[in-house]
C-alpha cells in the first residue's frame, strides 16, 4: 500500500470515529507512525485530505462495479443485484462518514468540498446508469436518465433507513425487490416519452460525467482487498508476501506469466482470497 492511500484510509478511520472536526492531522500522521510535515507533503490542509478520501472511497465503488460487470460467469440480473447489495454494504461501511459530509454545516458550507461532493453524486449516478444499460440492453437508451432517477429514488429510503439505524434483515432481498419494480417500471416507460437527457444530468450537478475505470485501477481495488484480508483476518506474513510480490509483478509493463500464475495459485488455496483472485484472472 502507498503511503497517501495510507493516509487516507487511517483519516477515515479517524473522521468516522472522532468528527472531522476533532480529528487533528497530528492524529492521523500518529495512527500512521510518520511526521505530520510527512502528510502536509501529500495534502495541503485537512480538507483536501477529506477531498481526497471522498474520491477514494467512490472510486472503489465504482471500480468494485466494474468488477461485477466483467464476471461473464453471472447473469446480468445477478450483477445486477449484486452491485446493489455491493452498495448497501458500502453504506453501511462510510455511514459515519456519509452522516457527517450530509449535515455537518462546515461541509454544507465549504464551495470546495461542495464541488467534490457533486463530482461524486455524478459518480453514482453514472454508475447507476451504466448498471440499468447493462441488465436491460439498448431498449432503455432513450430513457436511461429517467430510469437512473427512478432506481435511486427506490434505493436512497432503504439508505436513509440504515442512517436512521434500522437493520435491514437481507440486502439481497432488497436488491431483488428492486430488480423487480425496475422490471415494471421499464415496461411502462417504453410506450412514454423521456422526461430527461445527459445535459440535464450535467448542468444539475455541474460536472462531467465519468468514464469507467481502467485495468490499472480495477487491479489496484483488487490488490487493497487482499492486502486488508491477509492482514486482518488470514494474518499469515507468507501470505502479505505473496500479495507484496504479485503486486510488484503485475505492476511490471511485462509479467511473467509463469510467475503471475504460481502466485495466483498459492494464493488460490485460501477462500477469503478466492474472490480477489477470480477477478485477477478476469482482469488478465
Amino acid at each position: 500500500m502507498d503511503r497517501k492511500t495510507e493516509i487516507i484510509l487511517a483519516a477515515k478511520q479517524k473522521f468516522a470515529e472522532f468528527g472531522f472536526q476533532q480529528v487533528s492531522m497530528q492524529s492521523i500522521a500518529e495512527a500512521c507512525k510518520i511526521s505530520k510535515a510527512s502528510i502536509y507533503k501529500l495534502f495541503d490542509s485537512k480538507e483536501a485530505l477529506l477531498n481526497e478520501l471522498i474520491q477514494y472511497n467512490h472510486q472503489q465503488l465504482t471500480n468494485k462495479a466494474t468488477l461485477i460487470e466483467e464476471d461473464k460467469s453471472l447473469s446480468p440480473e445477478a450483477r445486477f443485484e449484486r452491485k446493489i447489495v455491493m452498495e448497501i454494504d458500502s453504506f453501511k461501511e462510510n455511514k459515519h462518514l456519509i452522516q457527517m459530509l450530509m449535515f455537518s454545516p462546515p461541509f454544507k458550507e465549504s464551495s470546495e468540498l461542495q464541488r467534490h461532493m457533486n463530482n461524486v453524486r455524478a459518480i453514482l449516478i453514472k454508475w447507476h446508469q451504466d448498471m440499468l444499460l447493462n441488465l436491460y440492453g439498448d431498449k432503455v437508451e432513450p430513457f436511461k436518465w429517467d430510469m437512473t432517477l427512478n432506481l435511486l429514488g427506490l434505493l436512497n429510503p432503504y439508505l436513509k433507513m440504515m442512517a436512521d439505524g434500522a437493520i435491514l434483515r437481507d440486502p439481497a432481498e432488497v436488491a431483488h425487490e428492486m430488480k423487480l419494480v425496475m422490471d415494471a417500471i421499464v415496461t411502462d416507460k417504453l410506450t412514454r416519452p423521456p422526461l430527461l437527457n445527459e445535459k440535464h444530468i450535467q448542468l444539475h450537478f455541474h460536472a462531467d460525467l465519468p468514464d469507467a475505470p481502467g485495468k490499472e485501477e480495477l487491479l489496484h481495488t483488487i490488490m487493497l482487498e487482499m492486502r486488508e484480508i491477509t492482514a486482518n483476518d488470514l494474518q499469515d506474513s507468507s501470505l502479505t508476501e505473496a500479495v507484496d510480490h504479485l503486486e510488484k509483478e503485475l505492476a511490471k509493463e511485462a509479467p511473467a506469466a509463469y510467475l503471475t500464475d504460481a502466485l495466483l495459485t498459492y494464493l488460490d488455496q485460501h477462500n477469503n482470497l478466492k474472490e480477489s483472485i477470480r477477478a485477477i484472472r478476469l482482469l488478465l
